[in-house]
């Protein structure tokens, strides 16, 4: 198995976050719930427990809170921690960079180094940057750039700004992050974002939030109501290819009601497994797999495209 969606919790970056205010949702104390911990030793040990041969490990907000120099520093810093991480361990782990999305010129050089000089294999961010979901046009010399790269892009969702008035007190990992998902997917289909640039390889997390359940409504609904201001009003087909042709992990999604609207939507080809720890529990994992496993829809041969060759086709060097 290739795990395509594993996190490092650097202590240098919970050291920034804790001081800026800006530990994620798992870190915050909940009554009863330990906060998610992290090591290198302990990563490999879930590994091994549950046959996980190479996680790609990412930490894709953590510049979010940060900007100018202070976010330049810090994703130049954990690129080079990933960096080192994998140079130890070249056939356990893949990484991706975290890039200072608030300015795309500091962007673009640090994807640049990320790729060149570091070796790392794609990039990876949050579905909004301080509101501003990917598909906007603010993106576009970034998303030029990932583009004539063929790159790999890992897109992970974060809270929206107000998540405190809509969140009813829940977690926003419970329900918002979700739905975050849904919102980026969306924009970077009617905004013709995806269209535009056709050679970034994108990994929506989560399955894609609700996007399998919804994508049918929007088919219908976008051509009666349109794509938004200034934006062209695509038809049914259009909408649906365009959702249709992101890569979707399956990190929580492996019930059979998860799984049967996802493969409404896209194949067995464009499916990876994730399993998000230290976020989630190793104890999650076990039972993630089983679900895929039992779920009768899938064929042993889905299954090693699953837990295995889609991860090699976007992350090479792990064929190893």
């Amino acid at each position: 198995m290739i795990d395509v969606h594993s996190h490092i919790l650097w202590p240098k970056w919970l050291e920034v976050a804790r001081a800026a205010g800006a530990l994620p949702a798992a870190q915050h104390t909940v009554p009863g719930v330990p906060p998610a911990r992290w090591s290198l030793e302990s990563h490999l040990a879930a590994m091994d427990e549950h046959g996980i041969k190479a996680s790609v490990l990412s930490w894709p907000r953590a510049t979010d809170f940060l900007k100018g120099d202070a976010a330049r520093s810090m994703a130049r810093a954990l690129n080079e921690q990933l960096a080192e991480i994998v140079s130890r361990h070249p056939r356990r782990f893949g990484a991706l960079a975290a890039l200072p999305l608030d300015d795309m010129d500091a962007a673009i050089l640090e994807m640049a180094y990320a790729l060149d000089v570091l070796g790392l294999d794609g990039v990876s961010c949050s579905t909004n940057i301080d509101g501003v979901y990917l598909g906007d046009a603010s993106f576009d010399d970034w998303f030029a750039e990932m583009n004539r790269r063929h790159a790999t892009l890992f897109i992970h969702p974060a809270a929206p700004k107000a998540v405190k008035e809509v969140s009813s007190g829940l977690n926003a990992s419970i329900l918002e992050f979700m739905f975050d998902e849904t919102r980026m997917v969306t924009n970077l289909v009617l905004s013709g974002a995806k269209k535009r640039f056709p050679n970034i390889r994108m990994i929506c997390t989560h399955a894609g939030g609700t996007v399998p359940f919804l994508a049918s409504r929007v088919s219908i609904l976008e051509p009666i109501f349109g794509a938004g201001p200034g934006r062209t009003v695509l038809n049914c087909e259009e909408v649906i290819e365009g959702l249709s042709s992101f890569y979707f992990d399956l990190t929580a999604s492996t019930s059979a009601a998860s799984l049967d609207a996802i493969l409404h939507l896209v194949p067995a080809s464009k499916l990876l497994v994730g399993y998000d720890y230290p976020m989630m529990p190793s104890t999650t994992i076990a039972p993630a797999i089983e679900q895929l496993r039992r779920y009768q829809g899938l064929q042993e041969q889905d299954l090693q495209m699953i837990f295995r060759e889609n991860a090699i086709r976007l992350f090479p060097r792990l064929a190893h």
